[in-house]
């Protein structure tokens, strides 16, 4: 495409081969800045002419048509999409098709600044993020030369085995920090990090994450015997954004020290985005690729606020094919993990929007196989494999245990065994607090019996029950998972949820778990669990070997009577001749797979905050239909149709109109039939539309993003999409989180990032020209110094004394609103009598 100006061109796009849709992108020189005086964009009588050309590398090309575009169209315009149709220029030839879609706007600084950057750095090479950068990492002879034990000659650990630190000591402790105890090093490993890189392009809540070691690893180098191990880093990956620690050489054990390059702070978009987090083993050559140990997927969904979580998980290759039963862990990693949320309620009503998909760019195509295996692992379910059709076949197979939660509900349910726990919150108005009585009952058997006798009794509620029982087995199933010993395995309650879109924030406060609690019960749930999907299992192989043995009988039989066919078979040649037939189904497979699995993980609450949308939406429906006279309106629908279609003015119906269509000449069928494919056509070309718009943005979002953040893009998952759960091991802990007081200044400092280093994600907003999400530089909102001023120490400037808790509050106001319901009921009716007892005639009127 050529954009002319008073017969000068000022534009010119790049060409794109083969193609009659073609989309022009950044880096194909679609977007280009247009400096001119207002004066000479007016005083032009043509404007600005597009002329569109096919190329010809060997001789002219072919003008395939142009439009002009006016100044007045230009000046109003705003950047939406318009189309121009082509038309021939004079003595060229004319297509008769061709449509050119533009966005035209006037130029911000952001675009102005982007596109100076974009000519400067054309033939620049980009540099890498410091997140991707490795430190630490040895090769194979300093691993072999390098002392890492030895036993201290002096000081208070005289005799004792002493280690080196690595990647350093502490640039403040050097001497002090250089060797030290295995017990020193496990001590220093655990204290508070100084400095912490915030990354991330959400505004919904931070994360806050400290990778305090591993144990346990697979030795990944060769020369084991002479000191060359494994040279382990941690990759990180939530949403738009990725991260590394440094490289902890030569060892099986690696402990990241505070002072080394180990805290990230991520910037929560979507509450169901999980932190993925793989161990490798760290590779300086530059054409090999660093070695994959393990990974883990952190679920946060189910985590609160204001909790301090030591969490220690078990590594695997994938979590998405096979179950892990029974196989072992490649080594172990320790985190310390802490959310803030600022608003829980903010938090559950994000879920109402669409998820979007979530890309992460990097530069080389070794950073990239290190992020995809990170959010994927070491499996490629997309690739062609019999091997992929069968573990989906397995999966399908193993939501069999679906069954066994049914029937213990449906037990439970019948012979009342269950017991279900109420809290009930009995206020006490004179000291403004709350009582929590716990009451324990069969809830869920009465809530049945009642049901049923009224459905039985009145069947006009049959719609109202139908969706109060979606809400109820929902609720159910939380009920179930909130009594599992394994306190990891637990999920937020509905109740949870209900108090935090009622008040906020949730008033149970921060969550606390001892090491190793409940082992013994978990251990026993755990095997009796087993057991009983293990002998399920068995009968099902059972049922379907004698099965298989049974047809293999019959088409034995069958066979040996012949087929009639006496005709030489001939052998067939193929490389793959199941590839064309099993491929499609592989794809199916997999799309019914991933809709099970997040079908199941809204049932079983894994994705909590869906399912208490679906849980309390399913509610209102029931109290919404419980009002609607169903029997009433059916009875009148039917009534309708049977004397409508059924009743005598129907031959009217045929005098006026069906034989008409029966008598229709040919041209009058042909016209009616053409209406009709006309009207089809135009709402085909209006979703092929819909569908070339997104595909426009598609490309030219890909192309920014490769400009800005790499050419390799890998896809991370914001729905959870695993067959296998990570749960933490029952060694992890959680308890209250306490931030110390501290002074206005240093508060302030701390919420505008000292000894933090910001980092943006890569979201991107915006049309023709985007520009990256930017989280604030401060928590403080514009004009106050702080934001959480409750940390201030007493006297500070700004500290806030007496704040309410929202339950005090809420009381308070209810106390109000009766008060003044009470003053209403009983003080009007008194006013009107005592002001008709003082004046008689106004009385009577009053």
């Amino acid at each position: 495409v050529s954009v002319w100006f008073n017969g000068v061109k000022i534009h010119q796009t790049d060409y794109i081969p083969n193609t009659e849709d073609p989309i022009w992108t950044l880096r194909r020189s679609s977007v280009f800045l247009w400096k001119v005086p207002a004066i000479d964009l007016f005083k032009s009588e043509d404007c600005l002419m597009f002329e569109v050309e096919d190329f010809d590398l060997g001789s002219s090309s072919t003008s395939l048509g142009a439009f002009n575009v006016s100044a007045k169209t230009l000046y109003h315009w705003n950047g939406e999409r318009r189309e121009f149709a082509l038309k021939s220029l004079l003595g060229e030839k004319d297509f008769g098709k061709g449509k050119v879609a533009l966005r035209v706007r006037r130029a911000t600084e952001d675009d102005i600044d982007f596109m100076e950057k974009y000519e400067r750095s054309k033939n620049k090479k980009r540099e890498v993020t410091t997140l991707l950068q490795l430190k630490g990492g040895k090769g194979t002879i300093a691993s072999v030369t390098t002392v890492y034990k030895k036993k201290a000659k002096e000081g208070p650990d005289q005799g004792k085995e002493i280690y080196l630190v690595r990647p350093g000591p502490d640039p403040k402790r050097k001497d002090s920090t250089t060797w030290l105890t295995k017990e020193k090093i496990e001590e220093e490993s655990i204290a508070q990090s100084r400095n912490w890189i915030d990354i991330g392009s959400g505004n919904l809540g931070k994360i806050f994450l400290e990778i305090i070691g591993c144990d346990g690893l697979p030795n990944m180098d060769t020369g084991g015997a002479f000191g060359n191990k494994t040279d382990a880093f941690v990759s990180i990956v939530h949403e738009d954004c990725m991260a590394r620690t440094d490289v902890i050489a030569d060892t099986l054990s690696p402990r990241f020290m505070p002072w080394s390059q180990r805290a990230f702070i991520f910037n929560m978009m979507r509450t169901s985005s999980q932190l993925f987090l793989a161990v490798f083993d760290s590779d300086s050559n530059p054409f090999s690729q660093h070695d994959f140990i393990g990974r883990v997927s952190v679920d946060l969904s189910n985590f609160r606020n204001n909790t301090v979580y030591i969490l220690i998980y078990n590594l695997y290759k994938t979590a998405k094919c096979e179950p892990r039963r029974g196989a072992a862990p490649l080594g172990s990693i320790k985190i310390r993990l802490r959310l803030e949320l600022e608003d829980e309620r903010t938090l559950l009503l994000s879920n109402f929007k669409l998820p979007v998909s979530v890309y992460v760019n990097v530069e080389s195509k070794k950073d990239f196989n290190v992020i995809h295996k990170t959010v994927v692992g070491n499996v490629d379910l997309k690739r062609y494999g019999l091997g992929n059709i069968n573990s989906y076949v397995n999966e399908l197979w193993s939501y069999l245990v679906v069954y066994y939660f049914l029937e213990d509900a449906f037990v439970s349910l019948l012979l009342w065994r269950g017991r279900s726990n109420l809290t009930l919150p009995v206020p006490r108005i004179p000291s403004f607090t709350v009582q929590w009585k716990h009451l324990t009952f069969p809830l869920h058997s009465i809530a049945a019996f009642l049901t049923v006798i009224s459905v039985v009794e009145n069947p006009d509620l049959l719609p109202s029950v139908s969706f109060g029982c979606i809400g109820w087995l929902l609720v159910a199933t939380s009920e179930k998972r909130s009594k599992n010993p394994n306190p990891w395995i637990r999920s937020k309650s509905f109740g949870y949820f209900l108090l935090s879109l009622i008040l906020g924030k949730h008033t149970t406060g921060p969550q606390s778990i001892e090491p190793n609690e409940n082992v013994d019960a978990i251990e026993a749930n755990s095997t009796s669990w087993m057991k009983r999907v293990k002998d399920a299992e068995e009968k099902a192989n059972q049922r379907a070997i004698e099965y298989a043995k049974e047809q293999e009988e019959y088409w034995s039989e069958i066979e040996s009577l012949g087929d009639g066919d006496i005709s030489t078979k001939a052998g067939l040649f193929t490389i793959d001749p199941t590839r064309v037939y099993l491929y499609p189904v592989q794809e199916w497979l997999g799309i019914i797979c991933d809709i099970l699995r997040v079908v199941r993980n809204v049932i079983v609450w894994e994705e909590p905050h869906y399912s208490f949308i679906i849980a309390f939406g399913s509610f209102i429906l029931a109290f919404v239909l419980y009002f609607f006279p169903w029997g009433y309106l059916i009875k009148w629908t039917l009534r309708v149709v049977a004397w409508v279609i059924f009743g005598p003015w129907m031959m009217l119906a045929d005098k006026f109109y069906f034989s008409k269509l029966e008598s229709e000449t040919d041209e009058q069928k042909m016209e009616r039939e053409g209406n009709l494919r006309l009207a089809r056509r135009k709402q085909l070309e209006n979703q092929l539309l819909e569908a070339q718009i997104r595909r426009e943005k598609a490309e030219k979002l890909k192309d920014f993003k490769q400009f800005m953040f790499g050419q390799f893009v890998s896809k991370v998952n914001i729905t959870k999409l695993d067959r296998s759960f990570d749960i933490p091991l029952p060694e992890s802990s959680a308890t209250p989180y306490t931030p110390k007081s501290l002074s206005l200044g240093e508060l302030a400092m701390e919420e505008a990032g000292y000894r933090r280093t910001r980092i943006n994600g890569q979201q991107l907003v915006g049309d023709m020209i985007p520009t990256l999400f930017e989280t604030p530089s401060t928590e403080a909102p514009l004009g106050k110094a702080t934001k959480k001023t409750a940390l201030l120490k007493g006297g500070s400037p700004g500290v806030q004394i007496g704040n309410d808790s929202y339950v005090a509050a809420a009381i308070k106001v209810g106390s109000i609103v009766l008060s003044a319901g009470a003053v209403t009921w009983f003080g009007i009716p008194l006013l009107v009598y005592f002001v008709g007892f003082l004046f008689p005639g106004n009385g009577q009127k009053l």
